[in-house]
């Protein structure tokens, strides 16, 4: 059992549970009306409002509640557990590359009961997917001691994942996967240095930024930023290549309880014609599945909420078993959300997209997207992760 220090030397005593997280906040200043710009397109700030006061935001031409205060909730919360989670799509004009990096951390205490410590622990995922040659590259450990924590200015760094957070879209990240430290011996030697900026306003999910983990899981705290474009450096073992590209940003926190539920299902897309959907259900220990939510994004940043186990059907159209963990994976999904009149087809890019990890093992992968909104034709590229479905490397679910 253990985690890693950030030379990568096993630590004993540590178990992190990989886990999305989210909590609570007593904070009700939403922020977004004040990174209005010039590059910025659609209602960024409260102008379709007339300006909404603090404490709500601009949505549909209202002024709506918002439990989200910008900048100081993109910062690090004393919450049970939290993530800071970005992944997008690039090009160098030739190839394409799909990438994740992901930050948590996580109460000690309630990671290894009867232990006295209050503490947090820390992991960093990085992964790159070579969307033309169709390979996976990851990098997953975790940490006691993150080499920079701090909410002023926002810059956290544990291991290979470094992020400058501005908490108003305008991020910069960092991930390396090194040599000799690559998931299931593939090769190291990859990377990527990205500023990314927003094109669209923060997105409150559950309507205020609060939605409900599982039917017994507890509240998450839950923003994104649906549209980021991305520019900067993807190092390769070949050299490094400037790339462009858009990318996802999600930020959850809170207090609530991973063991209450067996695992989740989560979908990002983001169309071709500027809208976005975030999609997420979650089964229990009996397999059964208890909750769905989710979120459509227009173009011009106004939200719509879905919630309920009629708001939409996902049925998987096929399965991969990992040869890597055993588990198996629904892959491959046909989604049919009755608002607007949503018929996706939402495909994997390819079957190996795990991330075998000591905590939790999940698969997160790169998807492409087809199908119609009212009949009109529709396309765009995603990411999924899926939980709940093999064991972690030390064995446990």
């Amino acid at each position: 059992m253990g985690i890693f220090d950030y030379r990568g030397r096993r630590v004993a005593g540590l178990l992190i549970l990989m886990a999305v997280g989210c909590s609570s906040s007593d904070s009700v200043d939403d922020g977004t009306d004040s990174i209005v710009s010039g590059e910025v397109t659609g209602s960024q700030g409260g102008d379709a409002c007339g300006g909404c006061v603090g404490g709500t935001y601009c949505n549909y031409e209202k002024c709506v509640p918002s439990a989200v205060s910008m900048p100081a909730d993109a910062a690090p919360h004393e919450s049970r557990i939290e993530w800071w989670y970005y992944t997008g799509h690039l090009t160098d004009g030739v190839k394409k590359w799909g990438f994740e990096i992901s930050l948590f951390q996580q109460r000690i205490s309630d990671l290894l009961p009867g232990i006295p410590n209050d503490g947090m622990g820390y992991m960093c995922h990085v992964a790159v997917v070579d969307e033309t040659a169709k390979d996976h590259y990851y990098f997953e450990n975790g940490s006691f001691d993150p080499e920079i924590w701090s909410s002023d200015p926002i810059e956290l760094q544990v291991l290979n994942c470094d992020l400058r957070i501005s908490g108003d879209g305008h991020d910069r990240i960092r991930g390396v996967i090194p040599v000799g430290e690559e998931g299931n011996g593939d090769a190291g030697g990859w990377g990527f240095d990205l500023a990314l900026d927003t094109t669209k306003k923060l997105v409150h999910h559950g309507g205020d930024g609060i939605i409900s983990m599982s039917d017994e899981g507890g509240d998450s705290w839950y923003y994104s930023y649906t549209r980021l474009e991305a520019e900067g450096v993807l190092t390769t073992p070949k050299g490094d290549f400037p790339v462009t590209g858009q990318a996802w940003m999600d930020h959850q926190w809170g207090e609530f309880d991973t063991g209450k539920f067996k695992g989740w299902d989560w979908w990002s897309m983001q169309f071709d014609d500027g809208w976005e959907i975030m999609l997420f259900q979650f089964r229990d220990w009996d397999g059964k599945l208890v909750t769905q939510a989710g979120t459509l994004v227009d173009p011009d940043g106004n939200v719509t909420g879905l919630e309920g186990l009629d708001a939409f059907q996902v049925t998987p159209q096929r399965e991969w078993t990992s040869p890597h963990s055993g588990g198996n994976y629904p892959l491959d999904w046909k989604i049919v959300i009755k608002e607007m009149d949503w018929d996706i087809q939402v495909l994997a890019l390819f079957d190996d997209q795990e991330v075998p990890n000591f905590a939790k093992t999940y698969w997160e992968g790169s998807t492409i997207i087809t199908g119609t909104r009212g009949g009109t034709p529709v396309s765009g590229v995603g990411f999924t992760e899926l939980t709940g479905y093999a064991a972690s490397t030390m064995g446990l679910e």
